[in-house]
């Protein structure tokens, strides 16, 4: 056994409906891990020394939609994970109303159990797929934040043309939809940003230095704030938002753009409404001989 090996101690070995959930700690890191086709993915990780802040940089460049409304009112969050953007939001806007989204009733205990997470009258978490619950709601958003993974792919019900456009209707004037499409290792992100611009007039994309995290900010009206505007906007963000918000790189990116480029064909589903709810449990099945329909390799 090696060095490694015996420092890492695994805290919670889980399979659930959805998933094979590992939760390990290493040093001062706590992680949760899913394991799907043989490979382990990263959901969550929170260091122990300072849970409170976003240890991962895709938490971080999740952010980014704060800097076109720094005050929002009401979030939907599609995907739970170990709970960290959630609890950090809810703590840095206590006032507003987070609404979160997860199928896996094992995640949540998890999240509960291993990371600090706990709802609140504000904070509440609604135990269903995220298609269903966007179809069958009608309270609208500020924002849609979507982190919603099996394995290492997103499922593929909530990633069509048709999902996005379903996400809009919940939106207010201008709200925004944020999504994690993952980084360096989703070939396909390309047909990802034809798919959200044939709903959202305006996308911006966010990618650390490394590419190995990419997420897009897809804004529902079509106002291209000016970067001034935009600074004004960072400039009365809570000060927790600003330290965990790399946000003078972020500007850059705004500024400048992105070296992802639109592609492809979009991605469509075509279910039947009789057949919709069949084809949601199929994509979110936990089942090792199902391949998911395009490839992401785990690369943080």
């Amino acid at each position: 056994m090696t060095t490694e090996t015996q420092q890492l101690k695994i805290l919670s070995r889980t399979r659930s409906p959805f998933n094979d959930i590992f939760v390990i700690e290493r040093e001062n890191l706590r992680e949760m891990w899913f394991q799907g086709n043989g490979r382990f993915y990263l959901q969550t990780r929170i260091n122990l020394d300072r849970p409170a802040d976003l240890a991962l940089i895709y938490t971080r460049l999740l952010l980014a939609p704060l800097i076109w409304n720094p005050d929002p009112s009401r979030i939907l969050m599609i995907g739970l994970g170990g709970g960290v953007l959630p609890r950090f939001l809810n703590e840095v806007y206590p006032d507003i109303g987070i609404d979160v989204v997860e199928v896996d009733a094992r995640v949540t205990e998890l999240a509960r159990r291993y990371f600090g997470f706990k709802e609140s009258p504000r904070l509440r978490v609604f135990e269903k797929d995220g298609r269903a619950f966007v179809k069958q709601r009608s309270r609208q958003y500020d924002m849609v934040f979507l982190d919603a993974f099996k394995g290492g792919a997103v499922p593929y019900h909530l990633k069509t043309v048709e999902f996005y456009r379903e996400i809009a209707q919940l939106l207010t004037e201008s709200g925004l939809l944020v999504t994690n499409l993952y980084g360096k290792s989703n070939a396909l992100k390309p047909r990802d940003r034809k798919t959200l611009e044939a709903v959202f007039p305006r996308v911006a994309f966010f990618e650390d230095a490394e590419r190995v995290a990419t997420v897009c900010v897809a804004i529902l009206r079509d106002e291209d704030a000016s970067l001034a505007t935009l600074r004004k906007y960072i400039s009365i963000l809570p000060e927790k938002v600003q330290r965990n918000l790399s946000w003078l790189e972020n500007m850059d990116m705004i500024e400048n753009g992105s070296s992802v480029e639109s592609s492809g064909s979009v991605f469509n589903d075509d279910f039947e409404i009789s057949e919709f709810f069949k084809a949601v449990k199929r994509n979110n099945r936990n089942d090792p001989f199902f391949n998911p329909p395009y490839p992401i390799r785990n690369s943080r």
